[in-house]
């Protein structure tokens, strides 16, 4: 089954959460292929907040069979941070203003912390067979985020 998740290409949604309430809808659509469509064997593919996903739901189902990976981040803030570096010259101090606003935003509008938003913190709780994927030259992702979940994931794993 491949689906898009609220707000993204043919879903409608108001709102995307890079994987935090994503999950949510994750476990539910597993859920629903467990009971509905006879499935005892489920993978999971993501890419980017796909991936970030996957990962956010990991470690709350086991009984997943496995997982490919490609391109997730590590931590949101950080990719935050070294975007805004890559692509703009304002100054830390006048950044981490910009950041609080935009945090407290989402958190009234959407519903979540961006601080929250780590999936390295999934790491260790996370069992399930997994295939890290990375790109050397992906300049939106830099694949440091692939390579850090990659070393402390407690599953079974693989990079390439």
């Amino acid at each position: 089954m491949c689906f898009d998740f609220p707000g993204c290409g043919l879903s409608e949604g108001e709102y995307i959460s890079l994987g935090w309430f994503e999950r949510d809808d994750l476990m539910v659509l597993v859920d629903y292929m467990r009971a509905n469509r006879n499935a005892n064997t489920i993978g999971l593919w993501g890419r980017s907040m796909g991936a970030v996903t996957c990962l956010l739901h990991g470690d709350r189902d086991p009984s997943i069979a496995g997982m490919v990976l490609d391109s997730p981040f590590s931590n949101l803030k950080k990719l935050v941070n070294e975007l805004a570096k890559r692509h703009t010259k304002v100054p830390g101090f006048l950044l981490s203003a910009a950041l609080w606003s935009v945090k407290r935003s989402i958190k009234s509008k959407a519903g979540f912390d961006l601080e929250k938003l780590s999936p390295i913190d999934h790491m260790k709780e996370c069992f399930i067979p997994a295939l890290f994927a990375t790109g050397i030259n992906d300049d939106f992702i830099e694949p440091h985020h692939t390579s850090e979940l990659h070393e402390v994931y407690a599953g079974d794993k693989n990079l390439i």
